[in-house]
């Protein structure tokens, strides 16, 4: 193996490494209520899809999402990632990751004490040197009242 195949390697390596640390950041920003930090990982024309909770485009539709969405119906999250599937090709990767989130949910001035479970499968774009998202896909398997579970209430409201 030659030195220019072997720095190849390496950078593939550390570029995967680096979109890694794009959710991890993404996880912590969002359990510690950051959102301006959470929306600047995101690509100026990024899109973030969160299913049932709607579609969001650019910076400032995905910061309306945070900051009048999600800060108002969820305040606390313990959002972590499993699994994550990577693959980097020149300035583009595709990651696929798993979410466990145990969380409170404030609805009607209640909280309520929830499992979430789902799949991310994102896309992210190097720009001056830096990783960000260009899309972000969430897709849920399951958002449950801790006390019923997946298997009685697979998805609250529905």
């Amino acid at each position: 193996m030659s030195l220019q195949e072997l720095e190849a390697r390496i950078r593939i390596l550390e570029d995967i490494e680096e979109v890694k640390k794009v959710m991890c950041r993404y996880c912590h920003f969002i359990n510690v209520s950051q959102w301006d930090d959470v929306v600047a990982l995101f690509d100026d024309n990024a899109k973030a899809d969160w299913g049932m909770l709607g579609t969001y485009e650019g910076k400032e539709g995905i910061a309306t999402y945070f900051k009048n969405i999600i800060a108002g119906i969820m305040p606390w999250t313990a959002h972590q990632v499993l699994n994550p599937i990577v693959t980097v090709e020149g300035n583009k990767a595709k990651g696929t990751f798993y979410l466990w989130a145990p969380s409170t949910v404030k609805m009607t001035d209640v909280e309520t004490a929830i499992w979430i479970q789902g799949r991310y499968d994102n896309e992210f774009v190097k720009e001056g040197g830096k990783w960000k998202f260009s899309l972000l896909k969430y897709t849920f398997d399951f958002m449950t009242p801790y006390e019923d579970g997946w298997v009685k209430t697979k998805m609250m409201g529905g």
